[in-house]
């Protein structure tokens, strides 16, 4: 074993000793390469030095109080990438997100504000993303409607339901045992930086390591060869636009309680600050590709660039800019990625082999 924990490559009897000296190099510059490709150690990069160019432009950038607000801004992008994610890896798209974050926010704060207790109205919130996750996933895979119509639709259609039973008014005030759940702080941090981190490694394990994960991936990259090996394809793609629903209305609930009222106005725009921080993780449009790291990563890049050309005192209407030439950049980094895998792909098996007397 090598001094950083990395397993050593087997050797096998009688190679010389230059050999394998060359073996173990190729090895760790293969390594190092693969480091560097990586989406979220460029995204750690390109944060680190916005971080420190704009130390350097002024000292409340560094401030704590200035990264907890950071990282809360963070914490509803992360909670509901990490399904967006699945959903994208699955090889579909929820652009629905936004509407039912607003339905969870409003259904939380309606049960609230009437009284209910703090279980029930947490339920009732998720129901609500949990019953439009599953009209999605249904008409998607069951009755072969593309998703992108599916979602837009849904998307325009929740959203005006929520306006209309709103009357376009907020609804408040809450109770203080619901507002707690947003507002309160466990050693100076808020809880939802903890939701968020607790969500984001769940999730991390059942797309990295779990069946779930992996027959995720399988059906977005084939879905008709991973149903041939058994995997339940439309069950399993219902199953990811249902948590996805989920997270989003969890999410809105959050907001309500941070803001200690629900209002229609949430969400608007949101889906796409999701589905960008997923993109510009590493995260394929193609599907089959992609990483929660990743994801989180984008989302702290996106809430550094916010709260940070805020501080800079940069005109508010060139955020988005900053925001949309980011997001172009990933997708070319993902274009030119998956060019370099098919070129891989397809190059014949000869031509990798080295030439007779030259073993």
């Amino acid at each position: 074993m090598s001094a950083d924990g990395q397993v050593d490559p087997p050797v096998a009897q009688g190679t010389p000793p230059a050999a394998t000296a060359v073996g173990l190099a190729t090895t760790r510059v293969s390594l190092r390469r693969r480091l560097l490709a990586s989406p979220a150690t460029v995204l750690a990069l390109v944060i680190l030095v916005f971080v420190v160019f704009g130390a350097t432009q002024t000292d409340r950038f560094l401030d704590a109080l200035t990264w907890i607000n950071i990282l809360r801004n963070a914490v509803f992008l992360v909670i509901v990438g990490v399904f967006t994610t699945m959903v994208l890896i699955s090889g579909g798209l929820d652009l629905s997100i936004g509407s039912v974050f607003v339905a969870g926010a409003v259904s939380a704060a309606a049960a609230a504000h009437a009284g209910l207790p703090v279980p029930v109205t947490l339920m009732l919130g998720t129901s609500a993303g949990v019953a439009v996750g599953l009209l999605n996933g249904i008409l998607i895979n069951y009755a072969r409607i593309p998703s992108i119509i599916v979602t837009l639709g849904t998307l325009f259609a929740v959203r005006s339901i929520v306006v209309a039973v709103t009357q376009g008014n907020s609804i408040g005030p809450l109770p203080i045992e619901f507002t707690t759940i947003g507002q309160g702080e466990l050693f100076g941090i808020p809880y939802l930086i903890f939701y968020a981190i607790f969500i984001a490694l769940i999730g991390h394990v059942l797309l990295q390591y779990a069946n779930l994960g992996w027959s995720i991936r399988a059906i977005g990259g084939n879905s008709d060869a991973s149903s041939r090996f058994g995997i339940p394809v439309r069950a399993l793609s219902t199953l990811v636009y249902t948590l996805s629903g989920a997270s989003a209305a969890f999410a809105g609930m959050l907001m309500a309680s941070r803001l200690s009222s629900g209002s229609p106005s949430l969400g608007s725009g949101f889906e796409l600050q999701v589905i960008a921080a997923a993109i510009i993780g590493g995260t394929s449009l193609s599907g089959s590709i992609g990483s929660i790291p990743g994801t989180v990563l984008g989302a702290l890049l996106l809430s550094v660039l916010s709260t940070g050309l805020v501080l800079l005192k940069v005109d508010p209407s060139l955020q988005n800019f900053a925001v949309g030439a980011i997001l172009i950049l990933a997708a070319g980094v993902d274009q030119f990625r998956k060019g370099r895998m098919f070129r891989r792909a397809i190059t014949p098996a000869s031509a990798k082999r080295p030439a007779p007397g030259k073993a």
